[in-house]
């Protein structure tokens, strides 16, 4: 976890950048805490301190492969819609269904469930060419169930 300080100066001149300023850090980490201090004097503020994760330290670069017998049984049902989807985009473009998808990232989809191109990016197999190419037919998928 690590810490930020901000200053919230309370002439009308800065409060609302000041503003500004947390709203777009607290927007680009994953908040864990904050707390304030009122401090009095010639330029009265507010002292804020964040505890926040970055990206980088919230998601490791690749996830953990796992296994069809890890899905619970609502992971089993994703995992039987992307088989669908991955068969049917396999005769439409008339490929070999391990070259959409293998049957272990299929099983990684399931139980992970990325909610956007950059986390699909995480599950082994998807690099930026096959996210580009099907992750909004998996995401998709992924968001109706």
């Amino acid at each position: 976890m690590q810490v930020s300080v901000f200053s919230i100066r309370l002439d009308a001149a800065f409060l609302e950048y000041d503003q500004q300023q947390l709203n777009a850090f607290l927007n680009s980490v994953t908040f864990k805490k904050s707390s304030t201090q009122f401090v009095e004097g010639e330029e009265a503020h507010w002292s804020v301190i964040v505890h926040y994760e970055s990206e980088e330290q919230q998601k490791p670069e690749r996830l953990e492969r796992k296994s069809y017998e890890d899905l619970n049984s609502k992971d089993k049902q994703v995992y039987g819609y992307l088989n669908q989807w991955r068969n049917e985009k396999s005769e439409a473009l008339k490929l070999k269904k391990y070259m959409i998808c293998h049957n272990s990232e299929l099983i990684d989809l399931a139980m992970y469930k990325p909610s956007n191109l950059d986390e699909l990016q995480q599950i082994k197999g998807f690099g930026k060419q096959k996210a580009d190419r099907f992750g909004e037919d998996i995401l998709a998928i992924l968001n109706a169930v």
